[in-house]
């Protein structure tokens, strides 16, 4: 009977090693097989990419990665945006009076073309208004002084306000400004809008209080007319915690945005 012929099998290794170039001593050797190699990569690669994730979400670096920024912080970029792009206008409109009034002292400019110029640039200068002016600021304002607030809506963009308590009905307020009034059952939840610091805690002659809560984005919000109060003036609150209970009549809801009155119906669903 024919015996089988034994065979040999070598496989593949690798051997990586470290050598003292002066005495070629061999430091640090390892041998591994083909398996290895591609773990040894493979858990190379999950390692770096596990220590970019941690840098990514847990320092300075992850406000550089779109989509990551918190809603009060893009609030507030948007705003510092409007804010510089306003100075920058400001700054170009007093510089073109500043050279008009220095051509004019010069005598760049003659003396016929000098009332024209600066009747042009007069409205855009630094000079006081005049009285009319004052007076159509004044009554523009006392019309529309509700309405002033133009970056109200953007400093909103990304926070989420919500409702005050269990609403039954919310209707507004005969004279008393924007504010809302909120028909909560007795002894119903009154709840902070969004997180923020309580400002105020006023109690009234009435026997109930009134809170102030301050938000981020210089918004406020006020809850007049609440009674059984779990919150001091310094507390920290969360969206959507408890601050008071509502009493036998409606609360009285109030938002403002730097110093502005808000319909807080716009920004809340009551």
């Amino acid at each position: 009977m024919k015996k089988k012929a034994n065979t040999y099998s070598n496989p593949s290794r690798f051997r990586l090693e470290f050598i003292k170039e002066n005495t070629l001593n061999v430091v640090w050797s390892v041998r591994m097989t083909p398996l290895r190699v591609w773990l040894a990569c493979g858990l190379i690669l999950a390692a770096m990419g596990a220590l970019i994730w941690v840098v990514m979400s847990y320092t300075p670096l992850r406000r550089l990665v779109p989509g990551t920024l918190s809603g009060d912080l893009r609030a507030r970029y948007i705003e510092l945006a409007l804010t510089v792009d306003s100075l920058e206008q400001r700054a170009a409109t007093t510089d073109a009076y500043m050279a008009n009034i220095k051509a004019i002292m010069t005598g760049e400019i003659p003396d016929n073309e000098a009332s024209e110029i600066t009747e042009i640039t007069a409205s855009d200068s630094l000079l006081a208004a005049s009285e009319a002016e004052r007076a159509f600021v004044q009554s523009y304002e006392e019309e529309e002084r509700f309405n002033l607030s133009v970056l109200a809506p953007i400093a909103a963009e990304g926070m989420v306000f919500t409702s005050p308590g269990n609403v039954v009905e919310a209707r507004a307020m005969q004279g008393i400004g924007r504010t809302v009034e909120l028909v909560i059952p007795r002894n119903g939840a009154v709840n902070s809008v969004y997180r923020g610091t309580v400002v105020s805690v006023v109690a009234r002659p009435d026997g109930l209080t009134d809170i102030t809560v301050q938000h981020p984005n210089d918004f406020i919000s006020v809850y007049s007319g609440v009674r059984d109060v779990f919150v001091d003036k310094g507390s920290r609150v969360v969206a959507g915690q408890r601050i008071a209970h509502a009493s036998d009549k409606p609360v009285g809801f109030e938002l403002w945005h730097k110093g502005t009155a808000l319909d807080s119906r716009d920004y809340i669903s009551l």
